[in-house]
């Protein structure tokens, strides 16, 4: 009788339960850390490369310089419009015509563009007659200013400029 006893104060066992499937960390766990660390590096990259500098394409001489001079046209011919003009037309000359780069005083950029063979002998004599008139214009006192055009003489310098150059990529092409 003990036991009938002792057999009801415990209820009767229910059948086992299944085995606990594996978790997704148990399954997939390595996978999934190694998808994490990809998709960072790939993140990574992509960013490294969105944020790296592109390469600037330089503007060439003549669209830089037409563009500088058409905007100096509306301005009146003081020093400071005539100190721009003749950096504009100084720059242009040293950058198409492959003359020695650094800052060179007037008289130096007209030797260097005298003994320039590209160049060439008569506009390089303009150039410098223009060079020369602009200086002393600019250092001149103002009841000696003269009235404007320094844009326009800029640009007959550029256009005969460009045509210089235009004859000499003639002369270099191949036959």
């Amino acid at each position: 009788r003990a036991t009938s006893s002792r057999l009801q104060r415990f209820p009767p066992l229910r059948p086992a339960l299944p085995e606990i499937p594996p978790t997704i960390w148990e399954l997939y766990g390595v996978w999934i850390v190694l998808g994490i660390v990809v998709i960072v590096a790939v993140k990574a990259v992509l960013i490294w490369w969105l944020m790296q500098p592109r390469p600037v394409v330089p503007e060439p001489i003549e669209v830089l310089t037409r563009r500088e001079l058409e905007a100096l046209r509306q301005r009146p011919d003081d020093g400071q419009t005539l100190s721009e003009i003749s950096r504009c037309v100084r720059r242009y000359f040293a950058v198409a015509f492959e003359l020695a780069p650094g800052e060179l005083t007037t008289v130096e950029f007209c030797q260097a563009l005298a003994a320039s063979g590209k160049v060439g002998g008569e506009l390089a004599t303009q150039a410098s007659g223009f060079l020369r008139r602009a200086d002393e214009r600019k250092f001149a006192p103002l009841s000696a200013v003269q009235p404007g055009g320094a844009v326009d003489e800029a640009l007959k310098l550029f256009h005969a400029g460009e045509a210089r150059r235009a004859e000499l990529r003639q002369l270099t092409k191949p036959t």
